[in-house]
C-alpha cells in the first residue's frame, strides 16, 4: 500500500515576476522554451504546480527540489530524477499535486461543468485522465480506459489502476489513480 499526499490551491493570477523568471531559469532548457510559448495563465498555473510540488517533496523527503532535475519527455511522463512520484493537473481555477514514495499515480482535476459534462460525467472523465496520468499513457489513449461503474478502479492495456475521487473545493471534480492500492492520502489546501 502507498501514502500519497495531494497540495492543491486556487489559481493565482500572475505571480511575482522575479520569482517566476527565477524558476523558470532553473527548469530544463526545452520545458522553459515551452513554458515561456504558453499564455501568461497557463504559464502562471504551471509555474504555480511547480511550487506546490516543491513543497510536496521537501515535505516527503526534507530535501529542496531541484527543478533542473524535472524530466519532461516529450508525449510522456513528467519525473523527478530518483523520485518521488508525482503527477501534476490544473484547471481554469484550480491546480493539484499529487506526490508519493512508493507509487506511480496521476491526479485529474476538472472545474464543474467544464467542456460541457455534468458531474457523473466529469467524474468519469477526470478517472480516465488520472488513470492516463497513472501509467504514462496520453489523453489519444482515453478510449482504452475501463473505468468500473463504481468508479474505482480502471484498467488500461491490461494494467490495473485503483482510482478515488478526492474532495478539493466546491465546483471542482478530482480524481486520484494509482498504480497499486494507496494506505493513506493526505489532502492538504495550500494558501
Amino acid at each position: 500500500m502507498c501514502d500519497v499526499m495531494v497540495l492543491h490551491a486556487a489559481l493565482a493570477g500572475p505571480l511575482d515576476a522575479d520569482r517566476d523568471a527565477a524558476l523558470l531559469e532553473r527548469l530544463p532548457y526545452a520545458y522553459r522554451l515551452e513554458l515561456e510559448r504558453r499564455d501568461a495563465g497557463a504559464r502562471s498555473a504551471s509555474l504555480q504546480a511547480l511550487r506546490l510540488l516543491a513543497e510536496g517533496v521537501l515535505r516527503l523527503r526534507g530535501t529542496a527540489l531541484d527543478v533542473s532535475q524535472l524530466r519532461f519527455p516529450g508525449g510522456g511522463k513528467p519525473s523527478l530524477d530518483g523520485g518521488p512520484c508525482f503527477s501534476i493537473s490544473h484547471s481554469a481555477t484550480r491546480v493539484a499535486v499529487a506526490v508519493s514514495n512508493q507509487c506511480d499515480l496521476g491526479v485529474d482535476l476538472e472545474d464543474l461543468g467544464a467542456h460541457g459534462r455534468d458531474q457523473v460525467a466529469l467524474e468519469r472523465w477526470t478517472a480516465i485522465e488520472a488513470t492516463l496520468k497513472a501509467v504514462g499513457a496520453g489523453l489519444r489513449q482515453s478510449r482504452e480506459v475501463s473505468v468500473s461503474p463504481d468508479l474505482a478502479t480502471a484498467e488500461i492495456a491490461g494494467v490495473r489502476v485503483y482510482t478515488q475521487p478526492l474532495l478539493l473545493a466546491p465546483g471542482c471534480v478530482a480524481t486520484l489513480a494509482t498504480r497499486e492500492p494507496v494506505g493513506r492520502v493526505v489532502v492538504e489546501e495550500r494558501g
